[in-house]
């Protein structure tokens, strides 16, 4: 699989959706008592979660998200004259929405997420370890749904 991923490199989309599959690790510190006995203990958590008010696109309901500049292509095509019947034509991304073919007005972003599709939510898990646990084994918790 890695060397599909190095022959065919992910667009940004992929990377991005790629990015919250990624395992999360997270270390615990427990006593040697807490392992002989058995303990819970509680890890808070931060992610970022969809934005629930405007459906993860950032903006009100209604309101245009595309780009004026480039009309929602992500890039720019200048024409510059040279001279008597010599052209140059340049392409670049739109400097307006960074390539992305999408742009919020300030008016128009969601008031919830601020124009960001999504939000930070703290979410605490509960952590059992069993009476007479041997030692770390990389206790897995119950997967999260969403990035």
């Amino acid at each position: 699989f890695e060397l599909f991923l190095f022959l065919f490199p992910p667009s940004p989309r992929m990377k991005r959706d790629w990015l919250w599959r990624e395992t999360v690790v997270h270390q615990l510190s427990v006593s040697l008592e807490d392992l002989y006995n058995g303990t819970t203990r509680k890890l808070s958590l931060q992610k970022n979660i969809i934005c629930r008010k405007c459906g993860g696109c950032g903006v009100r309901e209604g309101a245009q998200r595309r780009c004026p500049k480039c009309h929602g292509s992500g890039m720019e095509v200048r024409i510059h004259q040279l001279g008597p019947s010599m052209i140059q034509q340049i392409q670049t991304v739109c400097s307006q929405c960074q390539g992305q073919g999408e742009w919020i007005r300030p008016r128009d972003c969601c008031l919830t997420c601020n124009g960001r599709k999504v939000v930070r939510e703290k979410k605490i898990l509960s952590v059992h370890l069993d009476k007479g646990k041997k030692g770390p084994s990389g206790e897995r918790g119950p997967p999260q749904n969403g990035p």
